[in-house]
Parts: C-alpha cells; sequence; structure tokens
C-alpha cells in the first residue's frame, strides 16, 4: 500500500465510524418503539461529544502520556473531561426538548439524575476506548511494518557485505584466466588486462592517502554490523583518482553515551556531492539509522574546502 493510498484509506475509515456511531443508536431506540424524531435528535447532539473525547485522545493525550507511561496522568485527565463532556451533554438535553420548546423553569433539574450520570459515564467510555484500540492497532501495525524493512536492510547489508567478500576472489580468478588468454590469444589478453585495469581503477595507488584517527582505548559500545561500511565505501569510490592526489581519512569517537564516525575525501572536481547523497547506500543507511535508532542518530554531510564530510552520531 503506498502513501497516497494511506492518505485516503485513513480519513475513509474515520467517516465510517462516526456513520457507524451515529446510526446505531438510532437503529437501537427505533427497534424499541420511540420516535425516529427524537432519536435522530438524540444522536446528532450527542455525536459532537463523542468526536471531542475521540480526538483528544487520538490526537494527543494517547501519544503524550499513555505511550510515554503516564498512565495515572492520562485517566486523571480522561475522568475530568468525561464529567465535564457530561454536563455540557446535560445542559444540551435538558435545556432543549425534543420539541424544540425549551423546558420550563421549574421542571429544570439543576443537577444531572444519578441515573443519567452513570450512564453517560459509560457511554463516554466508549470513544476514549475506541481511540486507544485504534491507536495501539495503528501502533503495532507500523511497527510490524518497520522490523520487515529492518530485516530487509539488514539482508541487503550482509549481501553487499559478502559481495565485498568475493571482490579479491573474482580479481585473482580474473589474473589466472588472462594468465592462459596469454598463451592462446595474445590480442585476447591485452584486451582482458585494459579491461580489468579500468574495473579495479578504483584500487589505492600511490596517489591516494589514507590516515584514520581511532581512539587508543576502545570502549565496550556496540552497534549494528556494518553500519559504517557505506560510508567508508563511498569515500574509496569517489575520493580515489589514477591521476590526482587524493586524501582519505577516517575517525572515530565515542564515550559511554555516543559514537561518532567521520568519513572525508577529497572532492574530485568532476563529480557532484549529490552523488554521495542520493546514492541507493545512503538512502538505505538513513533508513537503517532511523529503524534501529530512532530519534538518537544524526547524519550530516558538508563540502567544504575541497572536502567531502560525511558523519554519523549515535546516542547509545
Amino acid at each position: 500500500m503506498n502513501q497516497t493510498e494511506k492518505k485516503i484509506l485513513l480519513p475513509v475509515m474515520h467517516i465510517l465510524l462516526w456513520v457507524v456511531v451515529f446510526v446505531v443508536p438510532i437503529l437501537i431506540f427505533a427497534s424499541e418503539g420511540k420516535p425516529i424524531l427524537e432519536t435522530l435528535e438524540r444522536s446528532t447532539m450527542q455525536l459532537p461529544f463523542f468526536m471531542i473525547l475521540f480526538y483528544i485522545n487520538y490526537c494527543w493525550l494517547i501519544e503524550n502520556f499513555l505511550f510515554k507511561r503516564k498512565a495515572l496522568l492520562f485517566v486523571l485527565i480522561n475522568l475530568f473531561l468525561i464529567l465535564l463532556v457530561s454536563n455540557l451533554k446535560f445542559e444540551v438535553l435538558f435545556n432543549v426538548s425534543f420539541e424544540n420548546a425549551p423546558l420550563p423553569p421549574d421542571k429544570h433539574p439543576k443537577t444531572p439524575p444519578k441515573g443519567f450520570v452513570y450512564f453517560d459515564f459509560v457511554v463516554n467510555l466508549l470513544p476514549v476506548i475506541t481511540s486507544i484500540a485504534i491507536k495501539y492497532a495503528q501502533r503495532f501495525f507500523i511497527l510490524e511494518l518497520e522490523q520487515k524493512e529492518m530485516a530487509a536492510t539488514k539482508l541487503h547489508v550482509e549481501l553487499q557485505h559478502l559481495k565485498y567478500q568475493l571482490q579479491p576472489h573474482f580479481f585473482f580468478n580474473a589474473l589466472n584466466n588472462i594468465y592462459s588468454l596469454i598463451v592462446f590469444d595474445p590480442d585476447k589478453a591485452q584486451k582482458s588486462v585494459h579491461s580489468l585495469s579500468k574495473l579495479m581503477r578504483l584500487r589505492l595507488t600511490e596517489k591516494t592517502i589514507v590516515t584514520t584517527d581511532f581512539p587508543t582505548e576502545v570502549l565496550q559500545v556496540e552497534i549494528a554490523p556494518l553500519l559504517l561500511i557505506t560510508l567508508v565505501e563511498n569515500a574509496f569510490k569517489h575520493g580515489v583518482s589514477a591521476t590526482t592526489t587524493t586524501q582519505i581519512h577516517f575517525s572515530i569517537k565515542s564515550d559511554e553515551k555516543m559514537i561518532c564516525f567521520t568519513a572525508e575525501n577529497t572532492l574530485l572536481a568532476k563529480q557532484n556531492s549529490d552523488l554521495y547523497s542520493s546514492s541507493i547506500g545512503i538512502d538505505n543507511l538513513r533508513k537503517q539509522l532511523n529503524l534501529i535508532y530512532p530519534n538518537r542518530n544524526a547524519y550530516t554531510i558538508t563540502t567544504e574546502g575541497g572536502k567531502y564530510k560525511s558523519e554519523i552520531v549515535i546516542q547509545i
């Protein structure tokens, strides 16, 4: 399901919910022989109160209190809201008769009857419980999707790592094949050497200077495996030239609460910094960071002084 379908489906589900809430009481009271007009007016007047309770919980209270383990405060606020809504509903229902004429002052009760209070309290709990059920269902559905996406991303990273391990074997197998061709077909061997040299143009040469700044004392800090390899790969992929002297620098800073990894390479003249940030590997890295370390990561890219610098900060 794409984002457009989700945006359409959610309002449709809410509309159907309120249609059901509006129609069901009418059908129940009509089956008991009560006038249709009276049941219609009752349902119309009660619907806004139900919507107020539902959307205050759905849009604010559940996210900010219940999901953040402030259950007691969540319950107290809802009790206050339910009592407030009950009193407002009492004023509306008992000040307006269903013959569209106000009740006489001497017949107007000053406080809600006990039966009304108890029944209305239970009725007002329904939109609160419904909002909680819908929110938890949505949260479970989103978490399930995120877990599947994280598993797919992890599989992709593992396959990439396997590809890196296979690359040296490919290189030596290619050399052996070229060695055999030299005897049988020298011309084809010459072309193969040329093709292999083009393929291996990103390998390190004397014109590439690699430096590191890693801590001498390693703290017992664990992060997701292969998380940083994309930045390392990009630094070599875009920072190596056969004709220009380039520099590649990696650094790690860490303490008990965070780890910071920085990859920096020479920004070559013909390359655009957008090539780095828009690649599939970088997109997957951003997704992986947000899935594994939600609200606890920062990924920044800067280009300054002919250098391309990418940095990841993870709060442990």
